[in-house]
């Protein structure tokens, strides 16, 4: 299914729902690997939750401070963009032989200027904190997405996506915890009306 954004379904921890992402439109899908998210996967079963997709569905790491061995060991054979959700430097970013998507705290008063120092594929506007399901500036994510390649992030849901789509004109959105049932379990309803409005 063609949807008029890219869309990444985040926090999977279950093969059905990744499969069911997949099926539903999902261009990407995110795994966390941060130890304190209540929707961190162990390496260990990265294999079976990112194999065999299909072409075109792209799978995210989400790391925060990992030093670059532990986001290269997780990485290989399981993940084709590092998602950076930390306070990593430009200087690492660069230094990852992988596409990489800087996660950025939009809140009142945060400066988009700094964001000239990345050379990152994308940048991704959260709350602040990912996976809170609070919402971020979509005022100011709206500039973001004039300059740069976004995706937005933050408090979305099958409720509020298409106003969020025509407020800010991301690339792509983000959604996790308003398609949960609780914390890393998606809800098939949830994700089938989610592409429904977007498709809409």
């Amino acid at each position: 299914m063609r949807t008029p954004v890219e869309v990444k379904i985040c926090g999977l921890t279950r093969r059905c729902d990744v499969e069911l992402a997949a099926e539903l439109g999902a261009g990407y899908v995110g795994f966390v690997l941060v130890p304190a998210s209540p929707r961190c996967v162990p390496v260990e079963r990265l294999r079976e939750l990112t194999g065999g997709l299909p072409a075109g569905v792209k799978r995210v790491g989400v790391f925060a401070d990992a030093d670059r061995e532990t986001i290269l060991r997780a990485a290989e054979g399981n993940f084709d963009i590092i998602q950076l959700h930390g306070e990593e430097a430009p200087e690492f970013a660069a230094s990852l032989p992988y596409p990489v998507w800087k996660a950025v705290r939009a809140v009142a008063g945060t400066e988009l200027a700094p964001l000239a120092e990345w050379k990152v594929e994308r940048f991704l506007f959260d709350a602040a904190s990912g996976g809170s399901g609070r919402r971020c500036d979509w005022s100011l994510a709206a500039q973001a997405a004039r300059r740069w390649r976004i995706m937005l992030a933050g408090g979305l849901s099958p409720e509020n996506i298409r106003e969020a789509i025509q407020t800010v004109h991301p690339v792509g959105v983000d959604l996790s915890s308003s398609l949960e049932t609780a914390p890393g379990i998606k809800s098939e309803e949830k994700m089938k009306t989610l592409f429904k409005e977007i498709v809409q």
